[in-house]
């Protein structure tokens, strides 16, 4: 008898281990196996703000041509379709200067620049004067951004590049862009065509609901559906 409950026993306490060492293995591979989805992570959008600026306006009438002036035209034609797209983007906050105004408010102090979020990215639109045809993006600093690079594809693609400038010019003569400048701020300045040029304008006003798609696609670095 003492022989049987001695062998019972023993082959109790085998059970026992394999048991609890089974439970602690399972545990084990249950923490592994959902370890890298607990510190998988995604990365979070930026939200980036997007400050968009129709030029001229409040009195100024800018360029003139082909029946309109540039004020008019950016804020009755390419505003609107803008402004149909902006709200599709995700992740980025993409917002319009009030239209009644000049970002530069008064010729002499340029109150406008001065009021901008120095962390915001401003993007100007606006129409070249003079004789000329196709457009071009007016830059900050000596080489292009890739936000540069896609906005000036989409002037190609739909109006022409002026060839004067290959796309893009750096400028430090225009006033409100140096305001800009000095205050460390990111912008682009959209030339889409020559505002005295027919062609140019026929095809902007042809192609205007993809012209600003397009735009705010580049500007954004995003896909509109």
């Amino acid at each position: 008898m003492k022989r049987w409950w001695k062998a019972t026993w023993c082959i109790i306490i085998v059970l026992t281990v394999v048991v609890v060492t089974g439970q602690a293995l399972t545990a084990t591979a249950a923490t592994k196996a959902v370890k890298p989805r607990v510190n998988r992570t995604v990365k979070a959008p930026t939200n980036h703000q997007y400050i968009l600026v129709m030029g001229h306006g409040a009195g100024d009438s800018g360029a003139r041509g082909n029946g309109t002036t540039e004020a008019t035209f950016l804020r009755q034609h390419l505003l609107p379709q803008l402004r149909k797209y902006a709200i599709k983007v995700k992740h980025s906050q993409v917002t319009f200067y009030n239209p009644k105004q000049d970002i530069v408010d008064t010729l002499t102090y340029h109150k406008g620049s001065y009021k901008l979020n120095r962390h915001a990215t401003v993007v100007m639109f606006h129409l070249d004067a003079a004789g000329g045809h196709g457009g071009h993006v007016i830059i900050h600093k000596r080489r292009p951004t890739a936000r540069d690079k896609r906005l000036a594809q989409v002037i190609k693609k739909y109006v022409g590049l002026n060839r004067a400038y290959h796309g893009y010019s750096y400028r430090t003569d225009l006033k409100n862009c140096n305001v800009l400048r000095k205050r460390g701020i990111d912008y682009s300045l959209i030339e889409t065509g020559f505002i005295t040029n027919r062609t140019d304008m026929a095809h902007i006003r042809k192609n205007i609901d993809k012209i600003a798609k397009a735009d705010i696609e580049a500007i954004t670095h995003g896909n509109i559906r």
